[in-house]
């Protein structure tokens, strides 16, 4: 069920289901994949979800907070305390609704710290459960940024290249160098490899995933890691 599409009615009746949201980004994504793609592929999966679970599905939040890719054109950004406050009042509005289940679906590896310290804040003063994950973290295949697996998901996604994407090199930096070197991507803007895109590809990831977020729900939102 979509939030925008029901009544007041039926939104208080839904206070039972779990809330899931999605955060994604507008940010450069080399000069082969769109500036959403931090917001096609969460909330493609976002939508899967609905079709397979009893969930209320709200509008994404598709600003986020950026950091490395600022340099490029394109990086539309807030900032970490404007988004955590901004997500703080969206929980703290559905709190107020009587909604206690959060499944939160992270596009942009940027959001994940200031909506996870609006919900910890929200959390000394409230009762709820809530459960952020991000996509990426779900498949086997190691992420990059703007790479193969991102490109597949997008082309499943609905999303189109733009451009023909042309291998080029980055490096591997061990920890989380600040400020972000500028040779950690690659000059047109992404990270990782760009010769196996695919929308078969992009399509198995995306159930793996879907999956795993279903398992997530079946738990309330508890899933314990199996090694």
């Amino acid at each position: 069920m979509y939030a925008q599409d029901i009544s007041w009615e039926e939104f208080k009746s839904s206070r039972g289901k779990t809330a899931v949201l999605v955060f994604g980004a507008m940010e450069p994504h080399g000069k082969h994949l769109p500036l959403s793609v931090d917001n096609i592929i969460p909330w493609e999966l976002a939508k899967r979800l609905e079709q397979k679970k009893d969930i209320l599905l709200f509008p994404p939040v598709n600003f986020g907070y950026l950091y490395s890719m600022k340099k490029y054109p394109g990086a539309v950004a807030i900032s970490f305390d404007s988004l955590k406050n901004y997500s703080k009042d969206i929980f703290a509005s559905l709190l107020k609704e009587g909604f206690t289940r959060f499944f939160v679906i992270i596009g942009h590896g940027g959001n994940t710290a200031p909506v996870k310290y609006a919900l910890r804040e929200l959390s000394e003063s409230h009762k709820f459960r809530a459960c952020l994950v991000e996509w990426w973290t779900l498949i086997k295949e190691e992420a990059g940024h703007a790479d193969e697996v991102e490109a597949s998901l997008t082309l499943a996604a609905g999303g189109a290249l733009r451009a023909k994407p042309i291998q080029e090199k980055s490096k591997d930096y061990v920890g989380e160098i600040i400020p972000t070197p500028d040779d950690m991507f690659t000059p047109s803007g992404y990270h990782g490899k760009v010769s196996n895109i695919s929308k078969e590809r992009g399509e198995k990831m995306m159930e793996e995933i879907v999956e795993k977020f279903a398992k997530i729900l079946d738990a309330d939102l508890q899933l314990e890691r199996k090694e």
